[in-house]
This record gives C-alpha cells, sequence and structure tokens, in this order.
C-alpha cells in the first residue's frame, strides 16, 4: 500500500514538473524577446499576476482538492487521501490540456543561451519536485496506517501546486546564475568580431537615432553599392551580439563599406557598439521620445545617440538630420569631427543637401535634390512618407562622402527597394491595398503613416492598430493625439486591445468618429475577421504596429 501511495505521490510531482517545465518556456520566450531582460519579464508577470505569473483555476481547483482532503481527514476515510491525490492529477491534467495556447508572432529561438537558461530551469524543476518527493515519502513511512496517508498527501498536493504556479520564476533566477558564463561567451564574441573587423578594416557606417535607423540603412546601403562591396546588418540586429553575429558571420574580405544600426534602450548601449565596430562616419537620424519608458528624459536619449559622434576619429563625419531641433543642437556642439547637415528646411542652416519639388502618391516620392553649391538633379522613389525623403537625403549625405557624385545618387535612388513592415505597400487580394507599417510605431512615424493613408483616393481608409508603447508617462497623450489624427483620416477604425488602446479611443471619441464605424477586438486574428466583413475593392487599409507578444492582453 506504502508502495503504491508513493508511486501516485512521484507521478503527481512529476507532472507538476512537466507542467512547470512547459511554463517555464514561456517565460523563457518572453525572456528572450525582451532582450533577455530580467526586470522586463518580472514587470510583465507581475502587471497581471492571475493570468501571467500564477494560474487562478489551478488555485481553485488545488483549494477545493485541499478542502475535501481535510474534511476525509478529520472523518478518517480510508483512501481519502489517495482519492484527493487522484482527483487533483486529474483535474490539473484537464486543465493543462485545455489551456489556452497563444500563438507567437516572433517564436522562440532556441539559441544556445535559451538552451542554457531553459536546462537549468529544467533542472530547479527536477531538484524542487524531487525534495517534495523526499519530504512526503518521510511522513508517509512515519504515518501509521498506509491508509490515511493524508500528511504525505497534502505535502505533494502543496509541493505540485509552487512546481505548477510559479515555475516562471525559475526562468529570470536561471538567467541570473548564468550571467557569469554568459559575460564569459559575449566576450570571446566580441573579441572575434573586433580581431576580424581590425583584420578586413572595412569603412564602418554607424547609423543612430530615434527613428528612420533600419530604412536610412537600407537606402544608404543602395547608393554606396554602386561603387563599393557592401555588408549591412539585417533586420533590426542592432545589439551588441546582433553585431557580433553579422561580423563574425558574414563579413568577408572582399567587403569594402560596413554599415552597423545601433540600437539603444540606455546611455551606454552605443558607446558599446562603436567601441567594437569604430566607425568613421556616423549619422543620427532623429532624436525622439522612442521607449522612453526606459530612457526616463529626452536628455538620456540625446546623450546616448550622441554617444556615436563621441566616438568618431578627428578624420570622421558625423551627419545630422538638421530638421529636428534635438538633432540641430547635437550638431551645433560638435567640434570635430566635421558636421554634415541635411533637411528640408533652409532657414535653419546650412544643409550640404536638402530637397524640393516634393510630390507624394500612393507610388511613392518624387523630388529634386539640392546641394550646397545650388545644383539640382531630381529623382523618385517607391518609398511612402514625406518622412522618407530625409531618410534618402540622409543617405545620400553619406554617399556623397563616399565620394558619389550628385547624379550618381540621383540614378540610385530608384534603386532602393521597400524596407519590409515599414510603410510597405502591399496588394492584397480582391483589388485591396495593404500598407504594411506593423513593424514598430512611434509618435512621429504614426501621424506620417496616416498622411500616406490620405494620399489614396480610390475608396475607403481603414486603420488596424493596438496603438504605441514603450512612451512611458507619455504613452497616453501620444496615442490620444494619434486617435484624434485617425479620426479625420480613416473611414473605419479597428483597435486591437481594448485596454491597451483606449487613450485612441479617446481621441476618437473626442474628434466624434462615428462609432459604427470603430471596432475593438482582442488581437490581429479577430481584426483580419472584421476585416473580411469590411473592405471591398479598392479600399486601403493601415496596419499601424505590431505589439509583440510581451504586450499580448490577457
Amino acid at each position: 500500500m506504502r508502495v503504491l501511495c508513493l508511486a501516485l505521490i512521484g507521478l503527481s510531482l512529476v507532472l507538476a514538473a512537466l507542467w512547470g517545465a512547459l511554463r517555464c518556456i514561456r517565460s523563457l520566450h518572453l525572456l528572450q524577446l525582451d532582450s533577455y531582460s530580467n526586470l522586463r519579464l518580472l514587470k510583465w508577470l507581475w502587471f497581471s499576476p492571475l493570468e501571467r505569473l500564477f494560474d487562478y483555476r489551478l488555485g481553485i481547483v488545488l483549494l477545493a482538492v485541499l478542502a475535501i482532503n481535510s474534511t476525509l481527514w478529520r472523518l478518517g476515510v480510508p483512501f481519502g487521501a489517495y482519492a484527493s491525490l487522484g482527483g487533483w492529477m486529474a483535474a490539473a491534467t484537464l486543465l493543462f490540456l485545455r489551456r489556452r495556447k497563444p500563438e507567437a508572432k516572433k517564436p522562440l529561438v532556441y539559441t544556445g543561451r535559451a538552451k542554457r537558461i531553459l536546462s537549468v530551469a529544467v533542472v530547479f524543476c527536477a531538484v524542487i519536485g524531487g525534495v517534495f518527493f523526499l519530504l512526503a515519502a518521510k511522513q508517509l513511512a512515519s504515518e501509521a496506517d498506509a491508509r490515511l496517508a493524508y500528511k504525505s498527501v497534502t505535502t505533494a498536493l502543496i509541493g505540485g501546486f509552487l512546481l505548477a504556479q510559479l515555475a516562471s520564476l525559475l526562468v529570470p533566477l536561471s538567467n541570473l546564475m548564468l550571467v557569469p558564463i554568459q559575460s564569459a561567451i559575449n566576450s570571446k564574441y566580441v573579441r572575434s568580431a573586433r580581431r576580424k573587423l581590425g583584420d578586413i578594416s572595412p569603412v564602418v557606417i554607424g547609423v543612430a537615432g530615434s527613428y528612420g535607423k533600419t530604412s536610412t540603412k537600407y537606402i544608404t546601403e543602395t547608393l554606396i553599392a554602386e561603387r563599393f562591396l557592401v555588408l549591412k546588418t539585417p533586420g533590426s540586429f542592432n545589439t551588441l551580439m546582433g553585431l557580433c553575429r553579422v561580423i563574425n558571420g558574414e563579413l568577408k574580405p572582399e567587403h569594402q563599406v560596413f554599415i552597423a544600426e545601433m540600437g539603444a534602450y540606455r546611455r551606454g548601449d552605443v558607446r558599446e557598439l562603436t567601441d567594437l565596430v569604430r566607425p568613421r562616419i556616423g549619422i543620427i537620424t532623429s532624436i525622439g521620445p522612442e521607449h522612453f519608458e526606459r530612457f526616463k528624459s529626452m536628455e538620456n536619449i540625446k546623450a546616448t545617440n550622441y554617444e556615436l559622434i563621441e566616438s568618431l576619429p578627428g578624420t570622421g563625419v558625423a551627419v545630422f538630420n538638421n530638421d529636428i531641433a534635438e538633432c540641430r543642437e547635437l550638431a551645433d556642439r560638435t567640434r570635430a569631427p566635421r558636421v554634415v547637415r541635411y533637411g528640408l528646411d533652409r532657414s535653419q542652416g546650412n544643409l550640404s543637401l536638402s530637397a524640393e519639388e516634393i510630390g507624394m502618391s500612393a507610388k511613392g516620392l518624387e523630388f529634386t535634390l539640392v546641394d550646397d553649391q545650388g545644383n539640382r538633379v531630381k529623382t523618385h522613389v517607391s518609398l511612402l512618407g514625406r518622412h522618407n525623403v530625409l531618410n534618402v537625403l540622409g543617405a545620400a549625405c553619406i554617399a556623397r562622402e563616399m565620394g558619389l557624385s550628385l547624379e550618381e545618387i540621383a540614378r540610385a535612388i530608384p534603386k532602393t527597394k521597400q524596407v519590409p513592415h515599414r510603410l510597405q505597400l502591399i496588394q492584397g487580394t480582391g483589388g485591396v491595398s495593404v500598407i504594411d507599417d506593423s513593424y514598430n510605431s512611434n509618435p512621429i512615424g504614426a501621424i506620417e503613416a496616416l498622411g500616406v493613408l490620405q494620399e489614396f483616393n480610390t475608396g475607403r481608409r481603414v486603420l488596424v492598430t493596438p496603438g504605441m508603447v514603450e512612451l512611458g508617462e507619455l504613452e497616453a497623450i501620444e496615442n490620444e493625439r494619434f486617435g484624434a489624427a485617425a479620426a479625420k483620416v480613416c473611414d473605419y477604425v479597428l483597435l486591437v486591445g481594448a485596454r491597451q488602446t483606449q487613450p485612441i479611443l479617446r481621441g476618437l471619441e473626442r474628434e466624434r468618429f462615428p462609432s459604427e464605424r470603430l471596432r475593438v477586438v482582442k488581437d490581429l486574428s479577430e481584426a483580419t475577421s472584421e476585416l473580411q466583413k469590411i473592405v471591398r475593392a479598392g479600399d486601403v487599409v493601415l496596419f499601424e504596429n505590431d505589439l509583440p507578444d510581451l504586450y499580448t492582453e490577457t
């Protein structure tokens, strides 16, 4: 009888450990999405603890089972503890099988680091399960009647509950324990990348800024590829390990130019990247409140992006978007390296490159390049949005510094392809046009996207958005402003996530947007279903932002 009881206890703890391991995988996925930041993961878990950290359904089941077990214990019912344990196992298994399985927008990538964290977390699950098994076994051995094994079963119930409920916390704990190992591995990759860069010695171009980094990087590659063999960091590979991965894996001796996008969440992030790649040309595309929640102040954002300029050699070139006051301020205080400015507002200072006669349409942009000598050349590009003229000008300034003439640049600009998920025009089914601006969203870009949407006049204009995030104290204000602007442009609005989009809704209501043309949906899948009921041939749909799984509302 004791052997049977011990086997049931062991099985219950194994099931709990397996459940805990699967919850560890979910937490690991979210940890990876936010650059392995323990603090960000813990904040996410605590934001909705009954759904994310705990499982209230499992808690209710356990309390009910413990209550039944306690009653049977007082009554001295033989084998009642066995029934309680079996009921708990059956109910927990049923809950596990019926749990909601959200589809990940960006799946977990089992990198070496992810595997190490998961392995340690699973070992923790096994150890915790083993400890409770030994405790229960010790209690079972001391009980006079194995048919009344209530004490040991209660220990097993509590152990299984803790394993299944709190397993998510084992992931940040494992991540913390592995810090020394991960630091050693990172240092190895950094040393390897630095050696390779030193051996090949390409001209390194650093691209920093709150917005427009990736688009400017893509355009720059297109322009200078007219003369040079260029390697750029793909997508949004803009962290230290991302750059190391590209350099170690893709940089070849024949590459003459390396373009490095530089992302940042806090002061020192850009300096860490520049210490690795040693750029000779640096561009700051913009300064704005992106990631304001993390930076806490505009001064921190300015200082962090300016780390790129501070890293340049005295013979280097610093390129600034002169239309943005904060960038202009940074340019004004720069004495060395040499400063190059671009923009559309010529009243704000001497510009190396500007543009005039700008025409926008659903097909792209037409404009005339104007240099500081008054030379003018017409060109066009298939990119959407007036802000992309500035991105082209920034890239063109870099191309000029690399020796390309104004005419060469003008001929190369039309070769620029649309950047994926950044105002990318896609022809959907049934004659519906889709503007995919889903990669990220910021206050400037969101308003620009609405301006692009307004250029389409073949049918109704539809906006699908979850709003903007990581703006800290500015988030509600900027989202409400976005909602008010959308009310003046859109025929239909689909808000993704009832809680997240409340400020946008306030903006829409403030401008008296018709409620019958507004939909609030829980996720992108539901938004797609609603769109099928609304759109028809000639309509255009703007997808403005698509929040990562960290912001999925539960």
